[in-house]
């Protein structure tokens, strides 16, 4: 806004200036109150012509930089973003781990139920990532079974008995948290096994790549 009232300023000054020399040089034949205007009269064309000159230059549209800035370092950092199947799971196994925590501080759930069973949700959540490398529709849909229906459907019952048949099916709720325990085990050695397999694959590679005889 300031330059924009410079700019007419400028042209209406020069305008006057103009117009003063023209009735300096005009002084021997026109009458005084004319010479008087003269100037007058061209600083206001001056100032007309900066107001056409600003309407010129604002009907040009100059696009506007681009502000967005990517750092260098921002490709590096950026993870990933978790698949819908890991972070299902993992939601569900926060859940139960909640429910658990819960209930064990309520007396409801003794300690040990409740530590196998939180145990248990680490474990399958530091093997996801695992999993998704492994690329095994049947291991991810075990894992899915695992946690969505036996670990749950174990729980969530036994959490609406009586004190009493609590303690009576304690050990069986033991037993079927040792067995879904085998069963990640089962699972953590085929993850293995598969690392294995990859790491002597490209291993052969390699030998393959830089133990060739060398041509003199």
């Amino acid at each position: 806004m300031k330059e924009r009232v410079r700019y007419k300023k400028r042209y209406a000054f020069l305008g006057a200036v103009a117009g003063y020399f023209i009735a300096l040089l005009a002084s021997t034949i026109l009458p005084t109150f004319i010479m008087l205007a003269i100037p007058l009269l061209t600083a206001a064309i001056g100032f007309i012509f900066a107001e056409k000159k600003e309407q010129q230059f604002s009907g040009l549209t100059v696009p506007e930089p681009d502000q967005t800035i990517t750092s260098p370092e921002a490709g590096s950092e950026q993870r990933e973003p978790e698949s819908t199947y890991s972070s299902e799971i993992r939601e569900y196994l926060q859940i139960i781990k909640e429910i658990v925590v819960n209930e064990n501080e309520k007396r409801n759930l003794d300690d040990e139920i409740s530590e196998k069973t939180t145990n248990l949700c680490s474990k399958i959540d530091t093997l996801l990532p695992y999993i998704e490398a492994l690329g095994s529709a049947q291991t991810k849909h075990d894992i899915k079974m695992l946690v969505m229906k036996d670990l749950n459907s174990v729980i969530n019952p036994f959490l609406r008995l009586s004190v009493e048949n609590k303690l009576n099916n304690r050990r069986k709720l033991l037993d079927g948290l040792r067995d879904i325990n085998i069963k990640l085990k089962v699972i953590s050695a085929s993850i293995e096994q598969h690392d294995i397999y990859e790491l002597e694959r490209k291993l052969n590679l390699i030998t393959e790549k830089y133990n060739a005889k060398e041509i003199y």
